[in-house]
């Protein structure tokens, strides 16, 4: 961060309701009530399944501390603070995750960034995936995180020595698997929070998406590529083979790109930044009042004119300019 940089924006308190997405919370519930699924938890959340999983990252990663990447274990610290989090999960820099990051465990998860990825990006950029996973962790999405972890390694006939396990599994491995996708949407929200410059939110995930060389790639045609993708799966036929699509566990960058700069347009961000309305822990949050705040959301999206900052496309995408920091 420059010394010109505007201070962070902190939330004291926030729940991780103001920065879940409608569609992560109702395939949730999806896998919530497929048959057996707290049965299946039960059986791989024991105290040795999590052990072994820490264990593997403590014997062949690094683990981020003040004497081990301090820039990151810093990063940490700053978003943990602008989230309300009072004891931030541990870090770990591995090589074996490549270009990518992920949050897993069950009762004390941690989050792990692969080494390719902190060579790759920015300061900024690696601040927006640090609020991204630390978002999951304080959603306790890494209990289910962890399951299709397993599930993706494994596969289903691997949990053969789970009695019972390989049944219930095939009945839930596609509602996790879309529940997975979905939840990155949450997690880019929480990632924006933390970062709060949604510049580099849409550049983080076109390097995602692209690779490196940015100054060959444009955020503005990046985010149309979204508005294209939206027109084109218009109708019964072309929505099936878009769900069709091989994406494994995340959406595809460009709709996650268009989703988060919806959220931004549509108002609800600048309701938590700028205004501090926010739901609170511990406050009920009632399934009305989320439909109500997702209403006005896309209906303040649907009135946004040109603006300075470009033009609306189709249902709230928008194409505009950005910036891109010195290499």
């Amino acid at each position: 961060m420059t010394a010109t940089a505007a201070p962070r924006v902190r939330f004291p308190g926030i729940a991780s309701q103001a920065y879940e997405h409608p569609a992560a919370q109702a395939a949730l519930t999806a896998v919530h009530k497929a048959k057996g699924v707290d049965e299946l938890l039960k059986k791989l959340t024991g105290s040795t399944t999590e052990a072994a999983l820490r264990m593997h990252h403590l014997a062949s990663a690094v683990k981020v501390g003040g004497t081990q990447f301090r820039g990151l274990h810093t990063l940490m610290s700053e978003a943990a603070t602008t989230l309300d989090v009072a004891e931030p999960p541990e870090l770990y820099v591995s090589r074996g995750a490549g270009f990518n990051a992920f949050t897993i465990g069950f009762r004390r998860p941690f989050i792990v960034l692969g080494c390719e990825l902190v060579d790759s990006l920015h300061e900024e950029e690696i601040r927006f995936v640090v609020g991204h996973e630390l978002g999951h962790a304080v959603s306790g999405h890494a209990l289910y995180q962890s399951l299709a972890w397993i599930l993706a390694r494994v596969g289903v006939s691997g949990l053969s020595s789970v009695p019972g396990a390989v049944l219930i599994a095939k009945g839930i491995e596609l509602g996790l698997y879309d529940w997975a996708r979905k939840s990155e949407l949450s997690g880019d929200r929480a990632g924006l929070l933390v970062g709060q410059d949604v510049e580099v939110a849409v550049r983080t995930l076109m390097k995602l998406a692209g690779g490196t060389q940015t100054e060959e790639m444009s955020a503005e045609a990046f985010l149309e590529q979204a508005a294209e993708f939206e027109l084109s799966t218009t109708g019964m036929k072309n929505r099936v083979i878009k769900w069709m699509m091989p994406s494994s566990t995340h959406p595809l960058l460009v709709v996650r790109a268009a989703e988060l700069d919806r959220w931004v347009r549509g108002g609800e961000y600048g309701r938590i930044v700028h205004d501090g309305d926010y739901p609170m822990r511990g406050e009920p949050t009632s399934v009305p009042s989320q439909l109500i705040r997702t209403f006005d959301n896309v209906r303040h999206t649907r009135k946004l004119k040109r603006d300075d900052a470009g033009q609306l496309t189709r249902d709230g995408f928008v194409r505009r300019s950005f910036g891109r920091d010195p290499e």
